[in-house]
């Protein structure tokens, strides 16, 4: 069975079964006792061919979705891949990076949770102002890539900054682009 169509009919049809069921089972005690149930057998025969046709339908229908058919040909042949699509290719730039892992910020020389000392959170202050007075509308990711450090050793630089309103800052998250005033 196949179509919108022959589900309206098959739906028709079970309410009518039903409608003829509750008729037979209901009906009065009177001299035509058989021809109810003649009807009764009539209509459960009727609804187990129905029920049968229904269930032969399905299966058809998940062996075929199974199978791929039923689909455009372009989405039966390509497999769906999972994941993020790939960016397009960049164009060859004219100066050649090595191949291999891209260069990792250079490690802060102090043990895990020590803190900067004054001289040193003050000279990287003075070399985040510096790199945005002369690159300005920048992030922090390239900031830090430009610097050769890490976005964590930024942060407070960056918030010294703006609370001394030496930069003002646009955007919000990983879109905050700096500025210098």
């Amino acid at each position: 069975m196949s179509g919108e169509g022959d589900t309206s009919r098959i739906i028709f049809k079970q309410g009518a079964v039903q409608q003829l069921t509750t008729l037979a089972i209901h009906g009065t005690r009177d001299p035509m006792n058989n021809v109810e149930t003649e009807i009764k057998s009539h209509v459960d025969a009727f609804v187990s061919q129905l029920s049968g046709l229904v269930r032969k339908a399905a299966l058809e229908a998940v062996a075929n979705a199974l199978r791929g058919e039923g689909q455009p040909a372009a989405a039966a042949a390509a497999p769906r891949k999972v994941g993020r699509a790939k960016a397009a290719p960049q164009q060859p730039a004219e100066v050649k990076k090595a191949v291999g892992r891209p260069a990792r910020a250079a490690k802060p020389t102090r043990k895990k949770g020590e803190k900067r000392s004054k001289e040193e959170l003050a000279a990287m202050t003075q070399k985040v102002l510096e790199h945005i007075r002369s690159n300005s509308g920048q992030g922090v990711e390239q900031i830090a890539k430009d610097l050769g450090t890490t976005t964590k050793e930024l942060t407070l630089p960056i918030r010294k900054l703006l609370v001394e309103k030496k930069i003002t800052s646009k955007g919000e998250k990983r879109a905050t682009k700096y500025f210098s005033r």
